[in-house]
């Protein structure tokens, strides 16, 4: 047989045993086909496995394309008898579609849950206290992490304890709707509140308007209280929780952020800190509001920035919708005369109700400043649009 004839097994197999180096070069190769052929094999199974939970996602529980796709990376089914489960027993217990579609878009894992022994127990306590089926779906629309947590090491309990403080199935449903994560932590942190004196009746405000701020970590909820005793509030003042809610909600980051938005107006550290005791509120706005407002009063009004640090909450007040219309008012009756503008300070009148300064500044001068209601509603028009 010549050369040219030669079996090219058999050349494969003379090669490899002449030359050791040909024969590592072909295994590596033949792994690396096999290796990128499986891969490719998988990469098809797993394409088609995703498209399969978008489109359920899409179709079967109204997600747009773009949720679906988010929320398919974090659930995976190759049947859709579980998750027509999962739909069939919210949909009996009174979740309409879109409903259903907000509660998948925020927990699509309930989708491999089982349905029947581990979602109707949870729907069919809740379902048993002292409020609307259509209630109960509002809350766990908005917050269907309650569903899940386990019900009897934690709805349950929690359930009870809550209700013990704030006497109605109501308002634990208003703590529910308004606590994302519930936890253990809620209680705990009550309790120091407690042992600092803050009466019932706070806690249960508290509770039901800003339970987010009670379940941070103890430990970090224990050095905000003491933060904010260290700089003078007093525990049986409103004042007092509210500060504690205002210092949870923002990293040392932000606080130093508001400060410093303060601080390019002049006001020193103690009057800043005197200005939040007052109104704790005002480390709550954004450093955007503050700028604005602090620029409208200071350089168009000509305010003082250290009157402002000691009345406060004028900075609580939408600027386009009470702080420009008023202060629009004003200048008119000033240019007209009608007012000494040293004897009505900027602040009270920012203060007073819309009736009292409807009836003083407005109403009291018709006839000689008939336009006046037509210019304030032209004004706040402007600022609505």
């Amino acid at each position: 047989m010549n050369g040219g004839d030669q079996n090219p097994l058999s050349l494969c197999s003379n090669l490899t045993s002449l030359n050791p180096s040909f024969n590592l070069l072909l295994r590596i190769s033949v792994r690396f086909i096999s290796s990128s052929s499986s891969s490719s094999v998988d990469h098809i199974h797993s394409t088609s496995s995703s498209s399969f939970v978008v489109s359920y996602l899409m179709n079967s529980c109204g997600l747009t394309e773009k949720e679906a796709l988010s929320a398919s990376k974090k659930v995976n089914f190759k049947s859709t008898s579980n998750p027509d489960t999962v739909l069939t027993c919210f949909q009996g217990y009174g979740f309409t579609k879109p409903d259903i579609s907000k509660l998948i878009n925020k927990n699509p894992g309930f989708l491999s849950l089982n349905a029947h022994k581990t979602l109707k127990p949870k729907l069919d306590y809740l379902n048993s206290k002292d409020i609307s089926r259509l209630e109960v779906v509002k809350v766990l629309s908005t917050n269907p992490t309650i569903l899940g947590r386990s019900l009897e090491n934690l709805i349950v309990p929690l359930f009870d304890s809550i209700k013990n403080i704030v006497g109605t199935d109501k308002y634990v449903f208003a703590v529910f709707r308004r606590s994302m994560g519930l936890s253990d932590k809620l209680m705990l942190n009550i309790q120091v509140l407690r042992d600092e004196g803050v009466p019932q009746s706070s806690i249960v405000k508290f509770l039901i308007n800003g339970p987010r701020t009670l379940l941070i970590s103890t430990g970090k909820f224990k050095d905000i209280v003491q933060e904010i005793k260290g700089m003078g509030f007093d525990p049986y003042k409103n004042a007092f929780l509210i500060a504690i809610h205002a210092l949870a909600a923002m990293t040392k980051s932000t606080w130093e952020t508001k400060l410093n938005a303060y601080r390019k107006w002049g006001w020193s550290e103690d009057q800043i800190q005197f200005a939040f005791m007052l109104n704790p509120i005002c480390m709550k706005h954004s450093e955007k509001k503050i700028s604005m407002i602090m620029d409208y009063l200071v350089n168009q009004m000509g305010i003082s920035p250290l009157l402002i640090a000691r009345c406060p909450n004028v900075l609580n007040y939408s600027l386009e919708k009470r702080i420009i219309p008023r202060c629009s008012v004003y200048r008119s009756l000033v240019s007209k005369g009608l007012v000494n503008k040293d004897r009505i300070r900027i602040t009270s009148l920012l203060y007073m109700s819309d009736k009292s300064f409807l009836d003083k500044f407005v109403i009291k001068y018709e006839e000689e400043a008939p336009e006046l209601m037509k210019d304030l509603v032209a004004v706040m028009d402007a600022e609505d649009t």
